[in-house]
């Protein structure tokens, strides 16, 4: 907190005799205003008390006269009281108010109010009619105290034949008091001037003493207390004696050695404070509780442009560095979290905030605010920030290129990828952004222009299409593609600005759009170059420098990861389509000697049953029924990598009809009771009443032909269960085995395409089964789910709608959930 600064006092010699006489000019002042009061008040008491005993005497005079008639004498009683100098007015009035008697005798019979409206003022009106109502008498102080105003009450009785009560006069006399006022003011004067001249006589007395025996004395003091604070630390005042003044100085030369002494060690101590503060890298300053700044480091004055800091001591630091926002407008000091911590003695901590340097621009800090306190109180603010410059542009940077790789991360088409990454790019790195490709065939393509403002996104449409990208051309995303490096700055500027054949209309549609400076960098997948990316600025004084280059390839990295990912997912796609052709026509065409071969084997066996029962004919008819059986399993796994062809590219087609569930299950239980048998299976068939629906009934059959067939691979020796109920619109349809179970990890996965829970070499097949039933529920609107445990079984429920869904009608293909993601190269699982 500042001191109040003292005024500044004359010498001893001047100021004590000055204090003495300005002492006895105020006594003196004061005892003249206080005995002239008490003079004034006695002159007034003594005045007061002697009309008083002259009114009651008066009037009791005056009311004998009234009684016995005599009014002459009543009016010569009155005009009496007028030969003293002192009374100003004597008036008697009657009971209407009209004078009776007067001191003057022109006023006879006229209305006493008329002729002294000073006497009968409202303040008056309360002692007039007390002594009318109480007969008793007032004696008043005028306001301006120079005189008095006695009323007193005359009874008067009335005529002898009249029959009314006496009736009540009213006596007024004024009496002045400014004569002896006066003359007591005058007394007091007098007495008061004696006493004064005493204590002039000793002020001159003290002056004398002062000037012969004190001054040089206290000069030599002065003198030695000046060149101390000259940092002189060798002086001292060397007086002698036992006098007070001598006592002074020698106090005074003890206080200088110590002194220098202690000021020494102060200025070690604060030469180091101040090289570490200067050492230190943040900025530091601090502010007086008016908020002018106090203290200054080096680090700040560097960050804040000035050379001294003495430019910045004793000024408002708000107004000076930290008056606007960071888009320039106006910071109000009430929102300052500054001044706020200032003024709430509070700490602060800005993760962000702006400082504005002397040459007019900003930059961002990190600021941290602690309140100075000092012997219980506050007497300041210290604030530190180090500038964030760097670490905001790498966030912004950072968050830029994680947005950059987001979106390019959605796109699997190359030229959409090219067109995302020239709107990212502007207006992040430039103004205007041009991007050409080749193509797989060599040829040039501008595969996007944008610009930041949408009304040159016409002007910069038209120089696309003016200057088309050509091999022979020298324009900078040309000269990329050719090489592979960037060009830079002025290089890349200047082949920009090269018309070739474009014409007058080139130049003015460049100066239009603006273009102050450029760089062009090339768009590499592994190691061929397949675009160009050319940005363009139009900023005033900006320069594409290192930060800007770093981020533009980085960006011209990431879109080159893009580019790969989608010729990546062309092929693939193209990879998936050739492999589903490869799968359809396989199919098919193992369809082709397998439905010979059927027909063949089943004539044999027909021409064996026909022969009769030899031993060699029932050994050879054993082996024509198993090669059957191995004929209709291949053409059961050739349907199979059919099916899966078909969920896979989305012709798999549904034709749907009426169809009975339960007659159904029956059927197949019929179907599959010799293979049961065979397994040591029991199938038990139970429903809940009839269940019908619409369905594709071969898909259906499918189903729960799989179903089925799965419960007696891994259920062998054990009874399976299956259940037909339905509910809520839907149809719900049950296989219960007590098999080997399945464990809770490959519930799910063993849905998937090649999938299965055991060993391939001990129950055979290709894991597909599950796969295509679950994929022909869902294309029927339902699903499939399991419920199993090791050893305990599993439950495969089948839910299906009883009504059709839109999409499931008859002739509609099933779309393929597996269609939107590249999938690998089809491949036979291994043995």
């Amino acid at each position: 907190m500042k001191r109040a600064r003292l005024p500044s006092l004359p010498p001893l010699r001047i100021t004590i005799p000055a204090v003495l006489l300005l002492f006895a000019t105020t006594v003196g002042l004061y005892d003249l205003h206080q005995n002239t009061r008490l003079a004034c008040r006695r002159v007034e008491e003594f005045t007061r008390q002697e009309l008083a005993r002259r009114m009651s005497e008066q009037k009791e005079h005056l009311e004998l006269l009234l009684n016995l008639r005599k009014t002459g004498r009543v009016q010569e009683e009155v005009a009496s009281l007028g030969a003293d100098p002192h009374i100003e007015a004597a008036l008697l009035l009657d009971d209407t108010g009209r004078v009776v008697a007067s001191n003057r005798r022109v006023e006879m019979g006229q209305p006493g109010r008329a002729l002294h409206p000073e006497l009968f003022t409202p303040e008056t009106e309360p002692l007039v009619q007390r002594a009318h109502e109480h007969l008793a008498g007032s004696i008043q102080t005028t306001v301006d105290g120079e005189d008095l105003v006695a009323r007193y009450p005359v009874r008067v009785s009335g005529d002898a034949g009249e029959p009314t009560s006496e009736r009540v006069w009213m006596l007024v006399v004024q009496r002045d008091l400014s004569v002896l006022k006066n003359q007591a003011r005058d007394q007091v004067r007098a007495s008061v001037v004696q006493r004064s001249a005493l204590l002039a006589v000793l002020a001159g007395l003290l002056w004398l003493f002062f000037h012969f025996v004190l001054t040089r004395r206290v000069a030599r003091l002065v003198a030695t207390a000046q060149r101390f604070a000259a940092r002189d630390w060798e002086a001292r005042g060397g007086l002698t004696g036992r006098d007070e003044l001598s006592r002074v100085g020698r106090a005074f030369d003890e206080m200088a050695e110590r002194l220098r002494t202690t000021q020494s060690q102060l200025e070690d101590r604060e030469s180091h404070i101040r090289l570490l503060l200067d050492s230190a890298a943040e900025g530091i300053f601090g502010l007086d509780l008016e908020g002018r700044c106090t203290f200054v480091n080096r680090s700040a004055l560097r960050m804040l442009g000035y050379a001294d800091a003495g430019e910045l001591l004793g000024r408002d630091a708000h107004q000076l560095w930290h008056h606007s926002h960071a888009d320039g407008s106006p910071f109000p000091q009430s929102e300052c979290p500054i001044l706020r911590a200032l003024h709430e003695g509070l700490e602060d901590h800005g993760e962000y905030d702006v400082i504005w340097r002397k040459d007019g621009t900003c930059f961002p800090v990190e600021r941290w605010s602690y309140p100075m306190r000092q012997g219980g109180g506050q007497v300041g603010i210290v604030s530190t920030f180090v500038d964030i410059t760097t670490r905001k542009r790498a966030e912004e940077a950072q968050h830029f290129l994680i947005e950059a790789s987001t979106q390019l991360a959605e796109l699997h088409d190359e030229t959409h990828t090219l067109e995302r990454v020239a709107r990212l790019a502007v207006p992040q790195l430039g103004q205007w952004c041009l991007v050409d490709r080749v193509d797989d065939v060599g040829r040039l393509h501008r595969a996007a222009w944008v610009h930041q403002e949408p009304a040159r996104q016409e002007l910069l449409r038209e120089l696309a299409e003016l200057a088309p990208p050509d091999w022979s051309s020298l324009q900078p995303t040309v000269r990329v593609l050719s090489t592979g490096e960037p060009l830079l700055a002025d290089e890349a500027l200047a082949a920009l600005r090269h018309a070739g054949d474009a014409g007058a209309r080139y130049p003015e549609l460049l100066r239009r759009l603006g273009t102050r400076t450029a760089i062009a960098l090339p768009i590499s997948v592994r190691g061929q170059t397949l675009a160009a990316l050319l940005l363009v600025s139009d900023t005033p004084g900006f320069q594409y420098g290192p930060h800007e280059l770093s981020l533009a390839r980085e960006l011209a990295r990431r879109a080159s990861v893009a580019m790969d990912n989608a010729r990546l997912y062309r092929q693939s796609q193209e990879a998936v389509r050739l492999r589903e052709d490869f799968l359809s026509v396989a199919s098919h065409e193992l369809h082709t000697p397998l439905t010979p071969l059927r027909l063949h084997l089943q004539t044999l066996q027909r021409a064996l049953a026909t022969r009769g029962d030899g031993v060699g004919t029932g050994r050879l008819m054993t082996k024509v029924d198993k090669a059957l059986a191995q004929e209709r399993r291949l053409s059961q796994l050739v349907d199979d990598l059919l099916d899966v062809s078909r969920l896979t590219s989305g012709r798999l087609r549904l034709r749907l009809e009426q169809v009975d569930l339960v007659e159904l299950t029956r059927d197949l239980a019929e179907r599959f009771s010799e293979q049961a048998r065979a397994a040591g299976c029991t199938l038990h068939v139970t429903t809940a009443g009839a269940t019908t629906g619409q369905w594709d009934r071969m898909r259906l059959e499918q189903v729960l032909t799989n179903l089925i067939t799965n419960a007696l691979k891994y259920g062998v020796g054990h009874p399976v269960d299956l259940h037909v109920t339905s509910s809520g619109g839907r149809a719900h349809w049950s296989i219960r085995d007590h098999g080997i179970g399945i464990a809770p990890e490959d519930l799910e996965r063993i849905f998937g395409r090649f999938e299965r829970a055991v060993s391939t070499r001990q129950y055979g097949g290709l894991g597909l089964g599950l796969y295509i039933s679950r994929e022909i529920a869902r294309a029927s609107g339902g699903d499939i789910h399991v419920e199993s445990r090791p050893g305990a079984g599993a439950v495969f429920t089948l839910e299906l709608p009883l009504e059709p869904a839109r999409d499931t009608r008859d002739g509609t293909e099933v779309p393929s959930r597996e269609t939107d993601r590249p999938e690998p190269p089809f491949a036979f699982p291994g043995p």
